[in-house]
């Protein structure tokens, strides 16, 4: 086949992390990209990147970003607002609505770190940790932060002369 007719085609979760997840059993940490925008604004599908490992090496706590697999066997990349006897229960941080309880054994790995524009960035750098609290806090309100950062970053680029 020529290049010119290859499309890229992305491979779900539920194949490949099967096949990968010997590995984070090992040690090694996974580099992926996520899809979507439910982790706006800290993540954005297609630019940013984030490393995972084995839960067991990094349990999950409140604020971390972890991959879960739903009962239909599509896998969720979103953080820990809280955790109880229940489970995990997690949200995107575009989101208001919380999931779960998630069940341990679909916690499949832990971000480590993640690539933000570019810059590599420790899940567990205390600046980022503090972010991440208040945007959990302000979880009632967030459909009307991110509503009107929209508006006004459009107006902005409405204005902007190049």
């Amino acid at each position: 086949m020529c290049e010119d007719q290859k499309k890229e085609q992305p491979i779900p979760a539920s194949e490949w992390f099967a096949a990968l997840e010997p590995l984070l059993q090992d040690g090694c940490e996974l580099k992926i990209s996520p899809a979507g925008m439910s982790m706006y604004p800290f993540l954005i599908g297609g630019r940013d990147e984030v490393f995972l490992c084995s839960k067991e090496k990094r349990p999950p706590r409140r604020g971390d970003i972890c991959l879960f697999s739903r009962a239909d066997r599509l896998f969720i990349l979103h953080r820990v607002h809280h955790i109880n006897q229940r489970g995990y229960f997690m949200l995107g941080d575009a989101q208001a609505d919380i999931e779960g309880p998630i069940t341990k054994e679909n916690i499949r790995a832990t971000a480590t770190a993640v690539i933000c524009r570019g810059k590599k960035i420790s899940c567990r750098n205390l600046w980022l940790r503090c972010l991440v609290e208040i945007w959990l806090w302000l979880r009632p309100v967030r459909p009307h932060i991110i509503r009107g950062y929209s508006k006004f970053a459009q107006n902005i680029n409405r204005h902007s002369v190049y």
